[in-house]
């Protein structure tokens, strides 16, 4: 396994956890213990940083499947592709993953837009998560140009 490939399964390793934490918020609702980290309440430019605001905000769901769900079966949706790619081909399939990665992105636009301009609050740990979309695209982008 090459860098690049060991840094995208590095990554989207990571995801998974962070999805994991993010459900388990909204499944207990910011109530259960470890869940005050992600609720400062602090102002930043006119945005609160708050996952309690984002998740009382009313956008819980996305095509009536809770927003978790997007996350806990993203990440290792996207390491079982990238495993499964290095046995077959023996590196990543940038011609599959990035379209799907891309779609991801999308979707992140949709959430930034909904974060920022509609509910005027930001997530800390949804926007973790984000950045890891965001650094697989890369990866995977850099793995196809060094075809």
């Amino acid at each position: 396994m090459d860098r690049l490939t060991k840094a995208f399964v590095t990554v989207a390793a990571v995801g998974i956890p962070d999805a994991l934490y993010h459900a388990y918020d909204e499944i207990t609702a910011y109530t259960g213990p470890g869940t005050q980290y992600c609720n400062t309440h602090l102002s930043f430019w006119g945005f609160f940083i708050s996952c309690t605001d984002v998740f009382q905000s009313g956008y819980r769901k996305f095509l009536g499947v809770e927003m978790w769900v997007y996350g806990v079966v993203w990440f290792p949706l996207m390491l079982g592709l990238a495993l499964w790619f290095v046995h077959r081909n023996g590196s990543l399939n940038g011609e599959v993953l990035l379209p799907l990665l891309m779609v991801g992105n999308v979707f992140t636009l949709y959430l930034w837009y909904l974060e920022l301009g509609v509910i005027h609050a930001i997530c800390p740990v949804c926007v973790s998560m984000y950045a890891l979309n965001y650094a697989m695209t890369a990866l995977v982008g850099k793995a196809l140009l060094k075809e």
